[in-house]
């Protein structure tokens, strides 16, 4: 055991593959009783030790899937008293490490910080790594504005969670090796959306100085009548009147009956569709709120000019394959496809015959699968990597196409995290993330790990022995590829780009 000094107090933490792990740090006050629904409060200070030796509670989440499929991520401890953190770190000393802030992923209803063990990468490199949880679901993503004062931000409470979180790690981290004015912001896609949200959100500007966004699906919407219609429909479903006590009904609701809203509304049977936010399918997610995320967030890249932080963004090749069964029927004949495009407001000839280039000779269903990657995910990232580069902000792009031989999953989403964060050997991980008999490569990861570390460092992604990474524009679209073999490519899939953007 070791015990350190912090501004809020002493600290005990344990010694952890050759470094040390400080586990279920509180970064905010319990968000319970009246502060439901609430900004969150940091930390007060304490008087005693404070014991750092095993993780807290994550949020509460539902069973995603059958505990034994592939996506089903470990069970862990849940509670509504959820705001932890956890520190990984070589040492806690005055060395000023960078320091790698990670934000989970899991659609803003699952997930948590304890999956992902920053030793993978302080064995490696001498960084300090940062993992968070954040209220999800009801409690971190509810528009509630419309029925009591204060809340005007309730629909973004898990990014203010994080913001708080990069508060505590701006007043605190010195004390475990870091260094507060050298910190990178990472995450993966509900993370990825957090991470880019954090890029649009003027109250976090100073707190983070460079960022990678893994899989943003950040194409949000403003809060609206949709956000309005969803809040009072969850109260209906707890039993409550929006008119009367709808904010009486969400206070004294038990944590179960919060979880319970977040399986299918059986009065509202969701229709195929191709992953766009509309105002009529508004879900537990963030949203443009006016105050804390004043505008979209490619506009306010846009409008900071070269004062953006640095930042890497880019995903995975073939993303909608995980989507595809719980979005699309179970077969779409050609002239369902494009029924379903014509009603998305896509032209079907022109949206087919891209998705034919980018994987000739598949069915209907299947180009629509692939469709969702960039519904969902990459027109996003492309949205804030031109606004970057346009307005001269120092910006660099990368695909993973890595793929998997489980299904027809390919290059799915997340896909990149078995490689990143060292899971492809843990029997403790779904079977997605772990290495498969095709025969992953086991150099992809200690490669991004030093990509990204490099990045942290010095503003500058590189790994040595790797291709040099060249900065995106609008003219080139250089990719870095991540697969067995790494290389630059210019505009990857073009064709698929030009059909949503244009040349």
């Amino acid at each position: 055991m070791t015990v350190i000094d912090t501004p809020l107090g002493r600290m005990r933490g344990a010694e952890h593959h050759g470094g040390l792990a400080f586990r279920g740090i509180r970064y905010a006050e319990a968000p319970t009783g009246a502060a439901r629904f609430r900004p969150p409060a940091p930390v007060k200070s304490w008087p005693d030790v404070y014991d750092a030796t095993e993780f807290g509670p994550s949020a509460p989440q539902p069973v995603m899937f059958d505990e034994n499929a592939a996506l089903q991520l470990p069970i862990e401890p849940t509670d509504e008293d959820c705001l932890f953190l956890n520190v990984y770190t070589p040492a806690a000393d005055d060395a000023r490490r960078p320091v790698l802030f990670w934000i989970h992923g899991g659609g803003y209803i699952g997930g948590s910080g304890r999956a992902y063990d920053g030793s993978v990468f302080t064995r490696e490199h001498d960084v300090v790594v940062v993992t968070v949880n954040y209220r999800m679901g009801a409690l971190g993503f509810l528009h509630l504005g419309h029925l009591e004062e204060g809340l005007e931000s309730s629909v973004n409470n898990g990014i203010l969670d994080q913001v708080c979180a990069l508060e505590w790690t701006r007043d605190n981290i010195a004390a475990f090796g870091g260094d507060p004015g050298n910190v990178l912001v990472f995450g993966e896609s509900a993370g990825g959306t957090s991470t880019a949200m954090l890029l649009g959100c003027p109250r976090a500007e100073g707190l983070f100085h460079k960022a990678v966004v893994h899989s943003p699906h950040v194409d949000l919407l403003p809060v609206g009548d949709g956000h309005v219609d969803f809040a009072n429909r969850c109260i209906e479903r707890l039993g409550g009147d929006p008119a009367t006590n709808g904010m009486e009904t969400l206070r004294g609701a038990s944590t179960d009956a919060l979880l319970g809203l977040m399986l299918p509304d059986p009065e509202r049977i969701p229709h195929p569709a191709l992953g766009l936010r509309r105002d009529d399918n508004v879900s537990f997610s963030p949203a443009i709120d006016g105050k804390l995320i004043p505008a979209p967030i490619a506009d306010t890249v846009a409008a900071r000019g070269a004062g953006n932080v640095p930042f890497l963004g880019g995903g995975c090749r073939h993303e909608g394959t995980l989507f595809a069964d719980m979005i699309l029927p179970p077969q779409v004949t050609a002239a369902e496809a494009a029924d379903l495009l014509r009603a998305e407001g896509c032209d079907p000839d022109r949206t087919l015959a891209a998705y034919e280039r980018f994987a000739p000779g598949t069915d209907a269903r299947r180009k629509l699968a692939y469709l969702l990657t960039d519904t969902m995910f990459r027109n996003s990232m492309v949205r804030i990597l031109d606004a970057a580069a346009n307005a001269g902000s120092p910006c660099w792009s990368w695909m993973c196409t890595w793929e998997t031989d489980i299904g027809d999953l390919r290059s799915t989403h997340a896909i990149e995290l078995m490689f990143l964060w060292g899971w492809g050997h843990d029997p403790a991980m779904p079977a997605m993330v772990r290495f498969t008999g095709k025969g992953a490569p086991r150099d992809l990861g200690p490669a991004m790990r030093e990509y990204w570390v490099n990045f942290a460092r010095t503003g500058v992604p590189s790994a040595a022995g790797e291709p040099a990474w060249t900065p995106y524009d609008t003219t080139r679209r250089p990719v870095l590829v991540l697969d067995a073999d790494r290389r630059m490519e210019d505009d990857l899939d073009g064709a698929v780009r030009e059909l949503w953007f244009g040349p």
